[in-house]
């Protein structure tokens, strides 16, 4: 009777857990993938920002602060070439983000907004947010898209809060140039199919069900758009990114109706 008793109150125990679980919304997972999609689209807007004239003019090697530098050399007719963008030990941007470090760029053309970007990172960080790892842009004219893959099991992102692992692919489509010729307030549709390890090592699923939008001229980018998020053991939530405001400010919903405000 006694074991009847203690195997009723541990299974009931365990149900009331599930139950906290599937009930409990969960802001780490949403918070870490949100700072790795801005941080991917981050590392393809100072591309098209800084290398377009230093390819032109290869002279021009120093584009608000940040130093340019080609291996071939851009004179050189060999093909490919690897652009490094070096920050330094550390670079301000004008939406007031310090980057360090270096990207490496491989090109096989030299048309460089047009064409495929192998890119890997040197010490690269972006506001106290190292990146490890390879990532491909390939390059679609017909749709103005870049098909994004996070290479050999994704991306590392170090920071004081630790290390998160995010892998698997996605797309950023250009949308609009804002009227201007500058890259930096381009806007792009955001879709990704994505599986991850978060800061505090839950392991996740992240995958768009409303493209977001990503806005080069907002400092955390990501202004709109929805995505599914399944953390490990835990409920499904639908991360909404809001109505298109520059303000970094989102919502988790999960199945049951219940939602909680968060900042990325």
């Amino acid at each position: 009777m006694i074991k009847q008793i203690v195997f009723i109150g541990i299974n009931s125990i365990l149900l009331f857990s599930c139950k906290k679980d599937d009930g409990e919304i969960y802001t780490q997972s949403a918070k870490d993938v949100a700072l790795g999609e801005r941080l991917v689209s981050d590392v393809l807007k100072q591309i098209l920002y800084t290398t377009p004239n230093f390819i032109i003019d290869p002279a021009d090697t120093l584009i608000d602060g940040v130093h340019l530098s080609s291996k071939p050399e851009l004179n050189d007719s060999t093909f490919p070439k690897v652009i490094t963008i070096d920050y330094g030990d550390g670079v301000t941007g004008s939406l007031g983000k310090i980057r360090k470090g270096k990207i490496l760029v491989t090109i096989n053309s030299g048309t460089i907004i047009t064409e495929d970007l192998a890119v890997s990172f040197d010490k690269y960080s972006s506001d106290g947010s190292e990146i490890w790892g390879n990532i491909n842009y390939n390059y679609n004219s017909t749709n103005a898209q870049y098909s994004g893959e996070l290479l050999n099991n994704g991306v590392s992102i170090v920071n004081p809060n630790g290390t998160m692992k995010w892998d698997g692919t996605f797309t950023l489509t250009k949308t609009s140039t804002s009227g201007t010729v500058s890259s930096a307030d381009d806007i792009y549709e955001f879709e990704c199919t994505t599986t991850g390890i978060d800061f505090e090592q839950t392991s996740f699923t992240y995958i768009t069900s409303v493209n977001h939008i990503i806005d080069f001229s907002c400092s955390e980018y990501i202004t709109s758009g929805t995505s599914i998020l399944k953390p490990n053991e835990k409920g499904s939530q639908t991360i909404n990114f809001g109505n298109g405001n520059c303000d970094a400010n989102g919502v988790i919903q999960l199945n049951n109706g219940s939602e909680k405000n968060f900042t990325f």
